[in-house]
């Protein structure tokens, strides 16, 4: 399967409400990601899932890229992409999906995301890996168990809108 990662894009600093949960992409946020759906787009990539954070800024990040792609109705949301979720319970969410689904697309957070990239690369957290907002990964899982992954490439946002 192969696994792609994408770090939600530029978010508001602070919500009006105060909760972390609720903050929005920025309009530059929402820029970037839509040059990434058109980079995504050019690479031909396509996803026969969408997993993402309920969290705002996330879950925009993923409509967005879906539009894009033209695949909204592959789009779900995860509780177990939101901010500071176990790391178990995404793992566990990938292995479900292990032979049912060809390519995959995870939305989420930081630090999160780089931790779920280390675990499948090597089975620890002992890999740093960061990614910037709108930065995306490909994995591909040979096996979705810790260790089961090789990082196929790592994009910054930069790499992204160059595509674009």
């Amino acid at each position: 399967m192969d696994l792609y990662i994408l770090r939600h894009g530029l978010a508001e600093e602070q919500s009006n409400t105060g909760r972390d949960r609720d903050r929005a992409l920025t309009p530059e946020g929402k820029e970037k990601t839509r040059a990434a759906g058109k980079a995504l787009r050019k690479l031909d990539t396509e996803f026969d899932l969408v997993l993402s954070s309920p969290f705002v800024r996330a879950w925009q990040t993923a409509e967005i890229i879906v539009t894009e792609l033209d695949c909204e109705n592959k789009l779900q949301k995860c509780d177990a992409l939101s901010s500071g979720a176990a790391i178990d319970e995404v793992l566990e969410t990938i292995k479900k999906l292990e032979g049912a689904y060809e390519s995959v697309l995870l939305v989420g957070h930081e630090p999160d995301l780089s931790r779920l990239i280390s675990i499948l690369l090597s089975g620890s957290l002992d890999v740093a890996v960061t990614m910037k907002k709108g930065g995306l990964a490909k994995l591909a899982c040979a096996t979705a168990e810790a260790g089961g992954a090789c990082l196929e490439w790592l994009l910054t946002p930069k790499h992204l809108c160059r595509l674009d």
